[in-house]
């Protein structure tokens, strides 16, 4: 066994059996296993995988534990000593597992391999390079290239040897060696959802080079997600469940200095937002509170930010997972 590739399900069974197709159309030259670590198994669910991939390993974990906590149990029950972390809603339509795995073996200089994610036209879908433009697009700045540019300078620059490099790889699509996970730890189980693969690879690479080839590309499925569907604007960009799991990766692997500065950003946005709108709405001889939407639902989510403070800056043991209540859209 070369290569075991591990699978987080969540009701997505039906992605997962033309996922599987795809592998072992296109998978050639390689010893390799499937593992599902399932979040919420329902009986007879998985019927058409098992029955058409028999040496399937399916794990039922008895309840939602999270993208990471999932994501160990499968490692934990992987045999062999090469591990692919890769999505549900993916489809591979060339060797992209088998030549990941050979540019891991052939270059001991690499920690991990990712992919460049495709849509289903086969049209790159955009992504954080580096872990800086992360960060950057955590700050509610104004939309202008100037500001960003300026905030960007003010972070550590990431210089790579070669174009392929990178420190931030998306976790739709990772392999590694347990050897790699032996010197840096497993994923961090704090991590309900989001943000896990982004603090994972500020570890990884103190093992060696993050990669992305262009030959390497994997098409991903996004679709409907409750914890994306929030609704669009400049400041209210991001879901609870998104800020909270970034703000958790913040303190985690930048400290306080760098988690207080977004928050007191957040903070002193609340005021602005309100102040500026409400100056707006009386200049146009309008109730002061008219189309003022974006800024009850921004207070809102600053608000739920903050019952999250003490935990996060203790790093209180627990897995960062927002109630239903304060899914706020």
């Amino acid at each position: 066994m070369q290569l075991s590739i591990i699978f987080v399900n969540y009701q997505s069974e039906d992605l997962l059996l033309n996922c599987f197709r795809s592998i072992y159309q296109y998978t050639t030259g390689l010893d390799f296993e499937c593992i599902v670590v399932d979040n919420k198994y329902q009986a007879g669910a998985n019927e058409a995988i098992l029955q058409e991939f028999p040496a399937t390993q399916w794990i039922d974990l008895g309840y939602n534990a999270g993208f990471s906590k999932a994501n160990n149990a499968g490692l934990a029950a992987a045999k062999a000593p090469h591990v692919l972390f890769m999505n549900a809603d993916t489809l591979v339509t060339d060797n992209a597992i088998g030549k990941a795995y050979q540019y891991l073996i052939e270059k001991p200089d690499l920690a991990a391999v990712g992919a460049i994610q495709v849509d289903s036209t086969g049209k790159p879908i955009p992504y954080y390079r580096t872990l800086n433009d992360i960060r950057i697009d955590l700050y509610i700045l104004p939309n202008i290239p100037t500001w960003k540019r300026f905030v960007y300078n003010c972070f550590p620059k990431f210089v790579p040897e070669q174009s392929y490099e990178t420190n931030n790889l998306v976790g739709f699509f990772l392999m590694t060696s347990k050897e790699v996970i032996r010197k840096v730890g497993a994923w961090d189980e704090d991590f309900f959802m989001y943000a896990e693969d982004a603090e994972w690879c500020t570890r990884l690479i103190k093992a060696g080079k993050l990669v992305y080839f262009e030959d390497i590309r994997v098409t991903h499925l996004l679709g409907h997600n409750p914890f994306r569907r929030a609704k669009t604007s400049w400041v209210n960009r991001f879901s609870v469940q998104i800020q909270v799991s970034n703000l958790l990766w913040i303190r985690k692997s930048y400290g306080l200095g760098a988690y207080f500065l977004i928050l007191l950003n957040y903070a002193a946005i609340v005021p602005l937002f309100w102040t500026w709108k409400i100056l707006l709405n009386l200049l146009k001889m309008r109730h002061w509170k008219h189309n003022t939407e974006n800024q009850v639902l921004f207070t809102q989510k600053t608000r739920m930010l903050f019952r999250y403070f003490w935990q996060t800056v203790f790093l209180q043991k627990k897995s960062y997972q927002i109630k239903a209540a304060e899914n706020i859209q």
